[in-house]
């Protein structure tokens, strides 16, 4: 009968440890780290850059290199959610804003322009649809490639 009883609490405490294992992984923000070759299909085509990401628990900051310019990143990632910003100076300042999913080593989503007053450009075009989307994929770390 004792050694019932120790089997019985050694069952009770995997079963416990096993769902807060599960319960931490479950919360944990996607890792999103690293260099990203980003393109999105927008009105006037297709567009590509890479996105430099850095993490820190659920909050993302980094830079974005491509045709449009330089701008600074931020966003946040829940789970398996992410979103960011690429604020874009200059005389017509603009934001593009991503959202998406991860999948592993993939991300992708949808976007919409912001900051063009009245939804249009400088054109006077509609910039604000919202049915742009967009989508990276990581690319491989230089430093463990030479290994």
């Amino acid at each position: 009968m004792n050694s019932r009883r120790v089997y019985f609490w050694l069952l009770v405490f995997a079963v416990m440890f096993g769902q807060a294992s599960v319960g931490e992984t479950a919360g944990r923000p996607a890792s999103v780290s690293g260099k990203w070759q980003i393109s999105w299909e927008a009105r006037l085509g297709t567009a590509h850059g890479t996105v430099q990401l850095e993490q820190a628990e659920s909050k993302l900051a980094g830079s974005y290199q491509g045709e449009l310019g330089t701008p600074k990143v931020s966003g946040t990632v829940e789970g398996k959610n992410v979103s960011f910003t690429l604020d874009f100076q200059g005389a017509h300042p603009f934001s593009l804003i991503f959202k998406g999913v991860v999948d592993g080593d993939k991300m992708a989503g949808k976007f919409e322009v912001g900051g063009v007053e009245g939804g249009y450009d400088q054109h006077g075009e509609n910039a604000r649809p919202s049915n742009y989307t967009w989508i990276a994929v990581r690319q491989p770390d230089a430093s463990s490639a030479r290994n």
